[in-house]
């Protein structure tokens, strides 16, 4: 055909979890990520109502479950599926073809709309009885105007669906479904080999039959068939080899091993599926590069499935880089760490009903897409799965918060909350990431305070930022995040900080109403740095600690001497440094890691008692637990997590002790 028709947009209007979905620009190709029930099928299903012309015409019309819950077919609801095409510009056939549904002005690129519409025959006022699904129908035509049909327009831009549970194995063995049957009819062998071939089994199937033994095969069948039907059936059995172009053809099997004995069959499933799609992709290709070929698209449901994961990145880190029109649904952030960025559409569910984002062209640079796509390595890659993403600074956060929260008996994995390093203290690209202009995902901030008394000049202008960098950070993320007001308070406020020389114990005055301002954007801001914020709740973890990895008595006095001073509140800004020095040198991750496997036993409302920390009203608030000295901003954070994902406190008061105690601060 010479074109390279893609989609462009899609819009989706009260069909199944889509009460009104736009994706634009629709990405080529397309991986669809987003937690189960979000309506990732229901969004291939959609588009095949428009563009999938094995879909038979029965199951265009739609039924009453099929309808979004915000309306219903007693209200006249219309189903609407919007799908624009470009590409075809220098092809005049599929010029031809969407004559009728062309929406774009004279002189830009053309941009052809067929348009799904699933609506009552005639209004419901005028039936005088309650509507049913058999007063609905379905159209498929150009644009706005219900006068231009397109329901063939799918034959120039056919879908093809390879669905979830599909088995590629069965598939391999008929051949009306088999890609190994369609590639041959595509590249079909030369009429003489052909023939040949046929002569050749003509002349074995002559000695075969010779055989005494197969003689007498035959003749016992014919003396059975006789014996059980009479002469009501007009059968001569024989056995005989293909005898025909297409018998030969659909004969044909695949094998897979150097000795050419082991068909498909006997190979793993996952080994199957990789075997399918390859041949599968060769068809569409040839149909493709055919002078009037097709321009099909084909989606591929959860293609992880029966896959390890390095063959996974292996297989679709190719796929997704040939020029293809290939759509993915998957839950595997083993795909989403090879796709491109710009192919992700991420589905979310808010209110109800199914939304979906892309990154749009031009908001975030080549340099930091490709940052980005490093980041998204395996582990990573779960931020585009979790229901809640927590970014911290580094790997020592990483471990201690999820500790943190299991000493309180509150566990991320139960309700899919992800916390991952940026390794660094630059949020911007993770924000923008996952920011309102982009794919609009819900996310917390951890950032330490590092506030810095030696003002760096630039040009003789002071530099405010560095004197507070993690007020300052959070500036900047609610600037990401859109939040002018906020963004201005903090700017302003951050100035009159600074203000102020960093006293030699402690933090500058004032600071505290900033941070509570930014725990509002869900941005938390530590008084120091993490080792030192936690120094006060976690002292004897934290010597536990060390020992366990340090058993000089000179190396473990000098930690305890720091820690003590650093738990009053009493060390200088030097010693602060000293003392994370003490852990930098075993490394902050690894000591971090231990540390973690001894707060999660920790029984944190008896902890918060001991330091001196109870609630007022029988429950920590908010504000209480963000006012804790040092960890206030780690515990404030916990707080709005839980409250948000359980709808209950972080914390309860500890119970009054009558007996022996577990260890956890619990009665036996």
């Amino acid at each position: 055909m010479g074109s390279d028709v893609q989609l462009s947009r899609v819009r989706i209007k009260n069909f199944r979890n889509f009460r009104d979905l736009t994706i634009a620009p629709f990405p080529t190709p397309t991986v669809i990520v987003g937690l189960n029930g979000v309506g990732k099928s229901n969004l291939l299903h959609a588009l095949r109502l428009v563009l999938d012309p094995d879909l038979p015409n029965r199951a265009r019309g739609l039924q009453a479950d099929d309808i979004h819950d915000g309306t219903s077919l007693q209200q006249g609801a219309i189903v609407t599926v919007e799908v624009d095409l470009t590409g075809f510009d220098d092809d005049p056939d599929a010029q031809g073809t969407f004559d009728g549904a062309l929406i774009s002005l004279e002189g830009q690129p053309r941009v052809a709309r067929l348009t799904y519409s699933f609506e009552p025959k005639v209004p419901v006022s005028a039936l005088g009885r309650p509507i049913t699904v058999d007063d609905y129908a379905y159209d498929i035509f150009g644009g706005d105007d219900r006068g231009q049909s397109m329901r063939h327009a799918m034959d120039v831009v056919p879908l093809t669906v390879l669905h979830a549970l599909r088995d590629a194995e069965g598939d391999f063995r008929r051949a009306d479904r088999s890609p190994l049957t369609r590639l041959l009819r595509d590249r079909m062998p030369a009429e003489e080999v052909i023939q040949a071939t046929l002569a050749a089994l003509k002349a074995a199937r002559s000695q075969l039959n010779s055989d005494a033994n197969v003689q007498l095969l035959v003749s016992d069948l014919k003396s059975r068939l006789e014996s059980m039907a009479g002469t009501q059936l007009s059968l001569v059995p024989s056995l005989d080899f293909a005898g025909r172009e297409e018998d030969l053809i659909r004969s044909v099997q695949l094998l897979t091993d150097i000795a050419a004995t082991r068909g498909i069959d006997r190979t793993s499933t996952g080994t199957a599926n990789v075997v399918y799609l390859a041949l599968l992709l060769e068809h569409l290709r040839l149909r493709r590069a055919a002078s009037h070929g097709e321009d099909t698209l084909l989606a591929v449901e959860e293609p992880e499935a029966h896959l390890h994961p390095s063959l996974q990145r292996k297989v679709f880190a190719h796929l997704l880089r040939e020029p293809n029109r290939l759509l993915l649904t998957t839950h595997s952030p083993h795909i989403v760490a090879v796709a491109p960025l710009s192919s992700i559409v991420l589905a979310d569910s808010h209110d109800g009903h199914t939304t979906a984002s892309v990154v749009p062209p031009g908001l975030i640079s080549p340099e930091v897409t490709l940052d980005l796509e490093r980041y998204l390595n395996v582990t990573r890659a779960e931020i585009l799965f979790a229901r809640e993403v927590v970014f911290v600074e580094g790997a020592a956060d990483a471990y201690l918060l999820p500790a943190l929260a299991e000493a309180a008996e509150f566990h991320f994995d139960d309700y899919g909350i992800v916390v991952s390093s940026v390794e660094g203290t630059d949020f911007a690209p993770y924000a923008t990431l996952l920011g309102p202009k982009a794919f609009n995902r819900r996310h917390w901030v951890l950032t330490d305070g590092d506030a810095a008394n030696v003002e760096p000049t630039v040009n003789g202008v002071e530099r405010t930022a560095s004197k507070e960098p993690g007020l300052w950070r959070a500036k900047q993320l609610a600037e990401l995040a859109g939040l002018k007001s906020l963004t201005a308070d903090l700017a302003k406020g951050i100035e009159a900080v600074a203000e102020a020389d960093l006293p030699e114990t402690g933090s500058r005055p004032n600071r505290s109403p900033l941070i509570e301002s930014a725990r509002d954007a869900r941005i938390y801001v530590g008084e120091h740095t993490l080792e030192v914020d936690i120094s006060r709740l976690l002292s004897k973890e934290l010597t536990a600690t060390y020992q366990a990895f340090r058993t000089r008595r000179d190396s473990r006095e000098g930690f305890a001497e720091l820690l003590a001073l650093v738990t009053d509140g009493g060390a200088t800004q030097q010693q602060q440094t000293e003392f994370v020095a003490k852990i930098e040198r075993i490394g902050k991750g690894r000591f971090a890691q231990r540390l973690a496997t001894l707060v999660a036993d920790l029984d944190l409302p008896g902890r918060l008692s001991e330091i001196g920390s109870s609630p007022a009203n029988g429950t920590y608030s908010r504000a209480e637990l963000g006012g804790i000295r040092g960890a206030g901003s780690i515990l404030a954070l916990l707080e709005d997590l839980s409250q948000t994902v359980r709808g209950t406190p972080l914390l309860s008061p500890v119970p009054p002790t009558t007996g022996a105690s577990d260890g956890k601060g619990h009665v036996k």
